[in-house]
């Protein structure tokens, strides 16, 4: 697989400089997942981040509610996307895990490594942590269209006939 063509297919890499997409695909490792198996880990020490190649991923939350543990699939990612940015944003642990739907391929990187390249080359970071902040805007906008939903049904249940 030709890793900097591919990441050349997201729009945000597009546009950066050959230098850059050649560094960021230096820093990639490809790796692949079967169908139920999970990538990262809720709780783990989220040390990686992941762009999906192919397949579909759900994003898990396990919640435990004092007698019993449930995982809900609150999203899913397909081709293109990024998953597991805890790390990348500050946070030393995952806050929920990553199941592959299908079978799929993906790109890893290390969280200290492309820190280290951030801080040589701020544009380089810049446009990241913009990816990242547009994908966390998505997905708490697709959590709020779930909940006004939620809410409307279970209103509507409760309306006198």
């Amino acid at each position: 697989m030709d890793v900097k063509e591919f990441l050349k297919t997201i729009p945000e890499f597009a546009q950066l400089p050959d230098a850059d997409v050649d560094l960021v695909a230096r820093l990639a490792k490809v790796g692949e997942v079967k169908a139920g198996s999970m990538v990262d880990v809720q709780g783990e020490p989220a040390t990686k981040f992941y762009i999906l190649v192919s397949g579909r991923l759900g994003v898990v939350l396990e919640l435990d509610f004092g007698v019993a543990k449930k995982n809900y699939m609150v999203t899913s990612v397909g081709p293109g996307q990024m998953f597991a940015y805890s790390g990348l944003v500050g946070n030393p642990h995952y806050t929920a895990g990553s199941r592959a739907m299908a079978n799929s391929t993906y790109l890893e990187f290390d969280v200290a490594k492309l820190n280290a390249a951030f801080n040589e080359d701020p544009r380089l970071g810049h446009v990241m942590m913009r990816m990242v902040a547009q994908t966390i805007a998505s997905r708490l906008r697709a959590m709020q269209l779930q909940l006004a939903q939620q809410y409307a049904v279970s209103e509507a249940e409760q309306a006198p006939e």
